[in-house]
C-alpha cells in the first residue's frame, strides 16, 4: 500500500484528523491506475441531524470524532479512512475483495460503533450505514466505483439504516439515486400514487394487490400484507428477501401493543425487544424468522378492520418517512372498506 500511495497528499480533516475527501479520491484513482484491487466503503452516521438539532453542534462534533476514531481503529493498517464531509466517511481497504472477509469486517465494525456511549447523554445510541463496492469487480473507474457504493448505501438507508450493503450487480443495479429535493418530491408523488391506485379501480380486490406491489417495489420492504380478523391477505415478498414465507399473527397478540395516539406498533430489532407478558407474540414473530415488524391499524371511527403489516428479515430502524407512507395506506384502505361496507377477510 505504501508504494502505491507514495506522493499522495497527506491532508487531514481539521476535526477528526482522518484524511480529507480529496486524498481518498486521489488514492482510489491511483489504485485504479495501478490495477490494484480494493474495497471502497461509504459510511453514514444514522440520524445525525436529529442529534445535532437535539443536542447541539458541540455534541455532534464529539460524535463525529468518536466515530472517526473507531473507524480508524477498525481499519488499522488494512487501509485508510477519510471524511467525505458532515457525517459521512470513506474507507478504502487495499487488496481486499473476499466477500466473507468484508462481511465479517463490516459486522464487527457496526457492533463496535454501537458500543460507543456518552455517559452524559445516555439516550444517544449510535449506528452507521455502510455501502460498499469493489474494484475491479464493480467497475473500472472511480466514478463507477463511487456510484455503486452510493447505491449500496442508499439501499441500506431504505432498508432501515444500521446495516451494511455490499454491492451486487444483480440486486442493486436498478436502484435510482435521489437528491434531497428529489426525495421530497418523491414522497409527495408516493402519497399521490397511493390514492390514485386505490381510487382508480372500483374493485378493492384488484386495486389493493396493485398497491401492495407498488409499495413493495418502491420501499423495498421484505414482507407486506393486510391482516384481517382471521386471515393474512395480499401477501407480497420482496424478490431478494432472505425469508419469503410469512403467516397470520393473531390480532389479540398485537392489539395490546398498538399506540392509542398513532394506531401503530413497531419493533426495530426483535432480538433486542424487551417485553412484558408478550412472550407469545415475540415467539410467533421469531418462529417466522422475522427481524423487525411494523403494524398500522386499519380502522375508521370505532370500526376496526385489521392491520397493514410490514416485516423485514433482519433488523430495521423504521424511519418516519416510511412509517408515514404506511400509515397513509392504512387510513386510505380503511376509508375504502367503510365506503364499500366490506371486511378485509371478505376480499379473499
Amino acid at each position: 500500500m505504501e508504494d502505491i500511495l507514495k506522493g499522495v497528499s497527506e491532508k487531514r480533516d481539521y476535526l477528526t484528523n482522518v484524511y480529507e475527501r480529496s486524498v481518498v479520491e486521489e488514492a482510489a484513482r491511483l489504485y485504479i491506475e495501478q490495477k490494484s484491487p480494493f474495497t471502497f466503503m461509504l459510511v453514514d452516521v444514522d440520524n445525525f441531524k436529529n442529534i445535532n438539532d437535539g443536542y447541539g453542534h458541540a455534541v455532534g462534533d464529539k460524535i463525529i470524532v468518536a466515530v472517526a476514531n473507531r473507524l480508524r481503529e477498525a481499519v488499522g493498517s488494512m487501509g485508510f479512512v477519510g471524511r467525505f464531509g458532515g457525517d459521512e466517511f470513506f474507507i478504502l481497504m487495499a487488496e481486499e475483495l473476499d466477500y466473507d472477509k468484508i462481511w465479517n469486517f463490516c459486522h464487527d465494525l457496526l457492533t463496535s460503533i454501537e458500543c460507543i456511549t456518552f455517559p452524559e447523554y445516555p439516550s444517544i445510541v449510535l449506528t452507521v450505514t455502510l455501502g460498499l463496492s469493489r474494484f475491479p469487480l464493480d467497475g473500472g473507474d472511480y466514478e463507477t466505483i463511487f456510484e455503486k457504493a452510493d447505491k449500496a448505501l442508499y439501499r441500506g438507508k431504505i432498508k432501515g439504516r444500521g446495516c451494511f450493503i455490499i454491492y451486487l450487480d444483480e440486486k442493486h443495479r436498478d436502484i435510482k439515486l435521489l437528491s434531497s429535493k428529489d426525495s421530497a418530491l418523491n414522497s409527495m408523488q408516493m402519497h399521490n400514487q397511493i390514492f390514485k391506485i386505490l381510487t382508480k379501480g372500483q374493485n378493492l380486490r384488484e386495486s389493493i394487490p396493485v398497491l401492495i406491489k407498488f409499495l413493495s417495489t418502491n420501499l423495498m420492504i421484505d414482507h407486506l400484507g393486510l391482516q384481517g380478523k382471521s386471515k393474512l391477505l395480499f401477501k407480497e415478498a420482496y424478490p431478494i428477501a432472505r425469508c419469503k414465507e410469512f403467516e397470520f399473527i393473531d390480532n389479540s397478540l398485537i392489539a395490546p401493543n398498538i399506540s392509542e395516539a398513532m394506531g401503530i406498533f413497531y419493533v426495530n430489532e426483535i432480538h433486542r425487544w424487551k417485553i412484558s407478558n408478550q412472550e407469545a407474540l415475540r415467539g410467533e414473530i421469531e418462529r417466522q424468522e422475522i427481524g423487525s415488524v411494523f403494524f398500522s391499524e386499519i380502522s375508521y371511527g370505532e370500526r376496526f378492520y385489521g392491520y397493514l403489516r410490514a416485516d423485514t428479515c433482519g433488523p430495521c430502524i423504521w424511519q418516519n418517512d416510511k412509517m408515514d407512507l404506511l400509515i397513509t395506506v392504512a387510513k386510505a384502505i380503511a376509508m375504502r372498506l367503510h365506503e364499500e361496507k366490506l371486511e378485509i377477510d371478505e376480499l379473499a
